[in-house]
């Protein structure tokens, strides 16, 4: 897949491909919402693979410019809008939504580029605020997938039950095999309780470098930036 995005700012990197990774464990053909998409990566790879019907928001007009963009150049059709996604309503419900929040905490140092802090700061969209709308537009049996900071999953599973959302599936990144996790990935719904899969650990590196696991979601990502 060829992808256009910008060359200074917020630009794409391992955390969306591990996200397309850890959504394409289900058949997503249905309608499909990609919030805060960027250059819309995660929601093109999920569509190209399951022919999903494509939806995408963005709070940064360029960043849905160039998402329109690699929706033409992979001949992938797909609707893309420039909104907060706290206000976003075109009239439709979805059978899933895909999103790689901002969760930065207002302690980490800020970067001067506006692009990079409605990218990476959870002041920009806090994750109650994604829970919150996701849960309406949602098809009433849709699914939730989306990454988070590992050190703040207490916080989040409180949020999380305060809304009535329920983990159908957990999984933990983490860079090396003897490192704490960096990243979790969740798929949650609303519909009445049932067990939680807890996925085995994603170990990016081992003793060969990139795990072969990674290095082969990335290869079937087959994802190259162009001009």
């Amino acid at each position: 897949m060829e992808l256009r995005q910008p060359e200074k700012g917020y630009r794409y990197n391992t955390d969306s491909i591990l996200l397309y990774r850890f959504a394409s464990q289900r058949r997503l053909s249905g309608s499909l919402l990609d919030v805060g998409c960027g250059c819309g990566i995660v929601g093109l790879l999920l569509a190209r693979d399951f022919g999903a019907s494509l939806v995408g928001v963005d709070i940064q007009e360029e960043m849905v410019s160039f998402a329109v963009q690699n929706g033409a150049l992979n001949n992938i059709k797909a609707r893309f809008f420039a909104a907060d996604f706290r206000k976003f309503d075109i009239g439709e419900k979805f059978d899933a939504i895909v999103c790689n929040p901002p969760f930065y905490s207002a302690k980490t140092a800020a970067s001067a580029d506006p692009s990079l802090k409605l990218a990476r700061y959870a002041s920009a969209l806090p994750i109650e605020d994604v829970l919150r709308r996701a849960s309406r537009l949602l098809k009433s049996n849709g699914e939730l997938f989306f990454c988070y900071d590992a050190s703040k999953v207490s916080s989040l599973f409180k949020t999380m039950g305060d809304l009535r959302w329920k983990t159908r599936a957990i999984q933990f990144a983490h860079k090396t095999s003897g490192e704490k996790a960096r990243l979790v990935f969740i798929r949650a719904d609303k519909t009445p309780a049932k067990a939680t899969e807890v996925l085995p650990p994603l170990i990016l590196r081992d003793e060969n470098g990139i795990n072969a696991d990674i290095r082969a979601i990335g290869k079937k990502a087959g994802t190259l930036c162009v001009a």
